[in-house]
């Protein structure tokens, strides 16, 4: 017997596909599209393909696991439960509840994932927290700044759009959804120019590619601006009334001459022409920006210099335009943490303040905190010792506590390092819901099929742990339950939790954000950056880029599809200073670390970056990570990977 049961994508990605599951005898034998999301649009991605061969894989964690020397061994839930609560109770009494670090990050975004875990270092009496992160944040941050919010256009309205711009992302990998209404747009006429140091798969099918030096960005927006302001026959009345810093803006730009500004982000008049011709010419224009911008130190300045450039141009708050990265608006009720706060403080448990180590540089804040130092980590969802910079010191910094606990579906770098680890379910095996951060859909997470072996939620983790704490009647509930707790912004769209259960809904977003400019700053005005530092001098070396795959999301990649060995892309100039051959083994060298990988030569790779692909491969505890140095951008903040330089020679 066959029936269909409608599921989310709950991975880390704008698109949250809506997944249709065909069941036989209780077994998942379809995997699909659900045909009611029009962004879904009847396809996943490679990743979404394959995940049920991640669900079904023989490497999963099915039990709990105790560190014994250095291998695991199965336990109980009993056993592991118990374990955890004292561990924590114990910690606690003797250094209070900062002593434990939460770090969590996005593993799994569905509702629950992010809200429980939080309810329950409430009751808890509080924990050491992070701040800032490895993927978003400055760009978040520069937008929150410049708009007042983090929004974004529907992707179907690049129809309306006469021009796009791709500034620093790679949609084709990243953001397969986008996709099909970009080729879509171009079939109408609308131009694509993509802005990216890295010749990328999104690059390969753009009418123009412009490859600034890396980290060149704000001096290519910059110059754009300049042209721009330009060819103005006055400063448009928009500018002047809907904004805040415009004064100071122009005379940050008047301290560049445009030589200067061509010279450092490494590019021609004629790029700047044509950018500036997008802007204006072609409007709408609608651009996207992505992480190539961010990963800077200064990666929210890069940000608003790009935000800056789409609003003088006139193309925020119209059909067609927008500067457009996530839609970070959570559109849950959050009043269920002060609600919570109020029951913990009637407990006799206020929740002491949270204490926030910066999580870009989150081995080095471990070991420096004090008063008191951090004696216990529980870490869900991330794995940090393969995802963070400087992955040998994060392994370090784990292993020299007093007891780690990680939540896990297999057994990664972190995993590893852990005392306990309990066995996690995957989105098939559990009920939430989810929302998508690239358009406004959002879907129900149903659980399809029982969790394999000894698997449980982390909602049921917390729930069982809260039992023996002390407690359990605050965590008490079925996901549902908790979820119609969160309901009431949905409630006043219309929108109902049966609906969702039953399949993807679109929820009320501003058809046009910021139109007729207005904003959700303090002053309702378009805030201008007014300062740019600037590179500093650069020191020897290649900078070292990363290269996403398709075929893996981040670290969340099974050892039996891994690669043996990296390959590095590198400019044939440079192949040819160091005396190497396509296929020759070489090492990639930073301060921290070296990595053996494969040499390739590509005309398409600048000669001042080594491009290095996938993130993690087959045998390793830390990946590219090993390599990069622990770095902060200016907003967010989040790790400025793109920062480290590496050096290249041949292996003997």
């Amino acid at each position: 017997m066959e029936k269909q049961i409608p599921t989310s994508c709950t991975r880390d990605c704008p698109s949250g596909c809506s997944i249709m599951l065909t069941l036989r005898d209780g077994r998942i034998i379809s995997h699909r599209a659900d045909p009611r999301n029009p962004i879904t649009r009847n396809f996943l991605c490679v990743k979404g393909n394959s995940y049920v061969k991640r669900y079904d894989s023989p490497e999963r964690i099915l039990t709990p696991l105790r560190r014994n020397g250095d291998r695991f061994v199965p336990i109980s839930w009993d056993k592991a439960l118990d374990t955890a609560a004292a561990k924590l109770t114990k910690t606690r009494a003797e250094s209070g509840p900062l002593s434990t670090l939460w770090a969590q990050y996005s593993g799994s975004l569905s509702l629950l994932n992010l809200i429980m875990p939080r309810i329950f270092w409430i009751h808890f009496g509080g924990s050491t927290m992070t701040r800032g992160g490895i993927s978003i944040d400055a760009l978040q941050a520069a937008q929150e700044l410049d708009f007042g919010a983090c929004l974004l256009h529907e992707p179907e309205d690049l129809l309306n759009s006469g021009s796009i711009v791709v500034w620093g992302r790679n949609p084709a990998v990243t953001h397969v959804h986008l996709i099909p209404f970009i080729r879509e747009a171009q079939k109408n006429g609308a131009g694509l120019t993509v802005v990216d140091s890295r010749y990328s798969e999104t690059a390969k099918f753009a009418d123009h590619h412009i490859a600034p030096r890396p980290g060149g960005d704000g001096y290519l927006a910059m110059a754009v601006a300049k042209e721009i302001q330009r060819r103005w026959d006055e400063v448009p009345d928009f500018v002047k009334s809907r904004s805040k810093g415009w004064e100071a803006y122009l005379a940050m730009l008047d301290q560049y001459h445009e030589t200067e500004l061509l010279q450092k982000a490494d590019v021609s008049r004629e790029h700047v022409k044509h950018l500036a011709s997008r802007y204006l010419d072609h409007k709408p224009c609608a651009t996207f920006l992505g992480l190539g911008v961010n990963w800077w130190r200064h990666g929210g300045a890069h940000s608003r210099l790009i935000d800056a450039l789409v609003f003088m141009s006139g193309n925020i708050g119209i059909p067609g335009g927008g500067a457009n990265f996530f839609n970070m608006e959570f559109p849950f009720d959050t009043t269920v943490f002060k609600e919570e706060m109020a029951k913990a403080a009637t407990r006799g448990v206020p929740p002491v303040k949270p204490r926030r180590l910066l999580l870009p540089l989150l081995a080095r804040e471990i070991e420096g905190a004090q008063d008191p130092p951090i004696r216990l980590a529980w870490i869900s969802m991330f794995n940090p010792v393969a995802s963070a910079p400087d992955s040998n010191h994060m392994k370090k910094a784990l292993q020299n506590l007093d007891f780690v606990i990680v939540t896990e579906q297999f057994m990664t770098a972190t995993a590893r390092c852990a005392d306990l680890i309990f066995p996690a379910t995957t989105y098939l095996e559990e009920d939430d819901v989810m929302y998508s951060h690239g358009s406004s859909y959002m879907g129900p997470v149903n659980a399809a099929v029982p969790p394999r072996g000894e698997t449980r939620s982390n909602m049921q983790i917390f729930q069982s742990l809260a039992e023996r704490l002390g407690f359990g009647e605050a965590l008490q509930g079925k996901p549902w339950e908790w979820i119609s707790r969160t309901w009431a912004p949905l409630d006043a769209q219309g929108i109902s939790m049966e609906a969702v259960k039953r399949g993807p809904i679109k929820r009320v977003q501003p058809l046009n954000p910021y139109e007729n400019g207005v904003f959700r700053t303090p002053d309702g005005k378009f805030q201008f950056i007014t300062d740019y530092e600037g590179r500093r001098n650069e020191e020897d070396g290649l900078f070292l880029l990363m290269v996403k795959r398709r075929s893996f999301l981040n670290t969340q990649l099974l050892d039996q599809d891994a690669e043996t060995r990296p390959t590095v892309s590198l400019n044939p100039k440079v192949m040819a200073e160091i005396g190497l051959r396509d296929g020759d083994r070489v090492w990639i060298c930073s301060p921290l670390d070296r990595v053996e990988a494969i040499a390739r030569g590509s005309e398409f790779t600048r000669p001042d970056v080594a491009e290095l692909g996938p993130s993690v491969w087959k045998d390793d505890q830390g990946g590219i990570n090993r390599l990069r140095r622990a770095m902060i951008s200016d907003l967010g903040p989040t790790a400025a990977v793109n920062e480290t330089k590496v050096t290249i020679r041949k292996a003997r």
